[in-house]
């Protein structure tokens, strides 16, 4: 998309990162399927050449609500970890994580700050995903949300988070973030 392609095929049948970014992009407009190209594509101008730092976004995850357990019929606690990725121009990839909090999908407590350098926001996504530490086997998929940066308001805020195999909305399951621009 952030090519300016007109039209992209996607596997609905598969609940996976993709397709994540993809309703975070088009729940601005609420899913209609119809954006607008951003301004820095309009103008011509190739984002990919964008060096100079144009701002920083600050994330604080505070804390989780009622994670589920990543698979319903699991009997373990969960051990989350929120992982943060910025998708967009190459220059702006970044994935950072927190520490995992042991035994405590209830209301995990991380208090932890990080820091993005962007260069073209208007093509950046923001990706907040929730797993389940696993020390001996692949850490497991509890919830995430996708949203465009462009469309974050600072401030506090209570995001709910896309849970289960069809990453469906969880009224319940939620995080306690603070974002700030600089």
């Amino acid at each position: 998309w952030i090519c300016g392609i007109q039209l992209a095929a996607m596997n609905f049948q598969t609940c996976d990162e993709e397709l994540d970014i993809n309703k975070g992009l088009f729940s601005i407009n609420g899913s209609i399927g119809y954006i607008l190209k951003p301004k820095i594509l309009l103008e011509g101008r190739d984002p990919r050449h964008k060096t100079s730092i144009c701002c920083s976004l600050e994330i604080a995850i505070i804390c989780g609500q009622y994670l589920p357990k990543a698979e319903p019929g699991n009997s373990g606690i969960v051990d989350p970890y929120v992982s943060v990725e910025i998708f967009g121009i190459p220059n702006d990839r970044c994935k950072l994580n927190t520490r995992p909090v042991y035994n405590n999908g209830f209301n995990p407590v991380w208090n932890e700050k990080m820091s993005f350098q962007l260069r073209c926001p208007e093509l950046a996504i923001l990706r907040i995903c929730v797993k389940d530490f696993d020390s001996t086997s692949a850490d497991e998929f509890i919830g995430e949300f996708s949203v465009p940066v462009q469309s974050i308001r600072q401030g506090y805020s209570h995001v709910r988070l896309n849970t289960g195999s069809q990453h469906n909305t969880d009224e319940a399951a939620s995080l306690f973030i603070r974002i700030a621009f600089t």
